[in-house]
């Protein structure tokens, strides 16, 4: 996978190996729940969702998952992995519990086997404990202290083309334990579905120390597969209930310190020559660079009709003396030297302020990212159409969709803890929903997306529970849960 190309991919990334909701209908997505009023756990770290402290160790986590796939290289083949994509496919119920269980997809260290005896010797027999376990080094790569992706050199070196297969593979992986979790949640083995939980959430963090944001959106996508488990999980007559297990979630799992400034880097890698000119550029040169600015435009459009040419554009542009003065004048607001800007030519212009307009307009939509979501959605981000930035109108509105992906999933973990704190309630009150959110004893998070209470009702025994749209464009995230309390 490639860097740039992968911006295609973002829009999609987010709901990979998930169940399909319910088609939209009115502008929402309908999501009935049947819960069983159910007590909390005790000890309640028997049902943490996230690796403890306890269960860490020294280690880099990156090595150890691709481990998995070294030594399980028919394991990840391709009938085996579409026979897995079938089963994540399916309704709980009609999972073929016994083909999971032969097919090695629930092995790993939460099942080890003191059993399993792969070599006889005189003085007894020797058991290879993690031999023939795929999800073994996942389990034990995601309880590890450190990430290290080794990043570092490849993206000073290749910029907007470094490649990323190991990122990829993350999915894969993730595919396996899906079908773990549910084969757990299928058996009612609820604390080992906990511990796979962790394992979801050790790989999701995995991806706070990778420097761009489309490792950071797979993360996100990761930790999505693990809500739709605990959605599925906590309908399940017999779950504890898992209120301070998710409240104990991170609010951001998925840290973006890291890719922020990576993605900055990739700016200032690509095209800093431009940045830091202190005259004029020769010809030869400046069609490099311009170049470089054609591959990046066509590999984030790769697959798309849409495709455009900075050779093309910028030759037209600096046909208009009016455009160039403006962007000498906007050079020169922006740090650089007006001795050294006058020195340019009207191509260097043109190229050198479309960079530019990349980095204001990339700091523009990360100064956000610290605010709670719906102030930063009254300041906004937008860019403007004005400026013939063509990189800013390229690449941004796909980075855009990490925002919405972020605020999506804070958003469903909120979501949980409502609906876990509705069957605390339950439980107490003799299966009675509460009548108001307000009657219920235990504190309830506001909706992340409009920075307010969820909206609630209850009518004929169904309580209706809905928050704002994190996309306001889609209908498919505007969730609405139909909850129903089992007598």
């Amino acid at each position: 996978m490639r860097l740039v190309s992968s911006l295609v991919f973002l829009a999609v990334v987010s709901t990979a190996h998930a169940q399909p909701n319910p088609e939209p209908k009115d502008g929402k997505v309908t999501i009935p729940l049947t819960l069983s009023p159910t007590a909390l756990p005790k000890p309640l770290s028997r049902f943490y969702l996230t690796p403890q402290y306890k269960e860490m160790q020294p280690g880099n986590r990156i090595p150890s998952y691709m481990k998995t796939y070294m030594e399980q290289a028919t394991f990840f083949s391709k009938d085996p992995s579409a026979e897995r994509e079938k089963w994540n496919s399916m309704k709980l119920e009609d999972l073929p519990l016994e083909s999971i269980k032969k097919s090695d997809c629930i092995r790993g260290l939460a099942y080890m086997n003191p059993d399993d005896t792969f070599l006889k010797t005189p003085s007894g027999p020797i058991t290879f404990a993690r031999s023939g376990r795929p999800l073994a080094d996942v389990d034990e790569g995601s309880r590890m202290l450190t990430s290290d992706w080794q990043m570092w050199f490849q993206l000073r070196r290749d910029g907007f083309s470094t490649l990323m297969p190991e990122v990829q593979k993350m999915r894969e992986l993730a595919s396996v334990l899906n079908v773990r979790m549910r084969y757990e949640i299928a058996t009612k083995d609820f604390e080992k579905a906990a511990y796979s939980a962790r394992t979801f959430f050790g790989l999701v963090q995995s991806f706070e120390t990778h420097p761009t944001l489309i490792a950071a959106l797979v993360g996100l996508a990761i930790e999505a597969i693990c809500l739709n488990r605990l959605e599925e999980m906590i309908q399940q007559p017999g779950c504890p209930n898992l209120y301070w297990s998710l409240t104990e979630i991170p609010f951001e799992a998925v840290n973006m310190r890291t890719a922020i400034q990576g993605e900055k880097l990739l700016c200032e890698t690509m095209f800093g020559s431009l940045l830091k000119a202190k005259g004029e550029i020769p010809a030869a040169e400046l069609g490099r660079i311009i170049k470089q600015m054609d591959m990046v435009i066509y590999l984030a459009h790769e697959g798309s009709k849409k495709l455009l040419d900075a050779s093309i554009r910028y030759a037209e542009l600096v046909k208009d003396e009016k455009k160039v003065a403006a962007g000498r004048a906007f050079l020169i607001e922006t740090g650089m030297q007006p001795d050294v800007v006058k020195t340019f030519s009207p191509l260097q212009v043109i190229a050198t302020n479309d960079v530019r307009h990349y980095e204001v307009d990339l700091d523009e939509m990360f100064k956000t990212y610290g605010l709670p979501y719906p102030d930063a959605e009254k300041i906004g981000n937008r860019i403007d159409p004005s400026t013939d930035a063509l990189l800013s109108s390229t690449l941004l509105p796909a980075t855009n969709t990490v925002r919405r992906a972020r605020i999506r999933l804070q958003q469903r973990v909120a979501y949980l803890r409502v609906i876990e704190a509705i069957r605390l309630h339950a439980f107490d009150n003799a299966g009675k929903p509460p009548a108001t959110l307000k009657a219920i004893k235990t504190p309830l998070p506001l909706d992340p997306v409009t920075g307010e209470a969820f909206q609630y009702s209850v009518k004929e025994e169904i309580a209706t529970l809905t928050g704002g749209n994190p996309n306001p464009e889609l209908a498919t995230t505007n969730r609405v849960y139909e909850i129903r309390i089992r007598k």
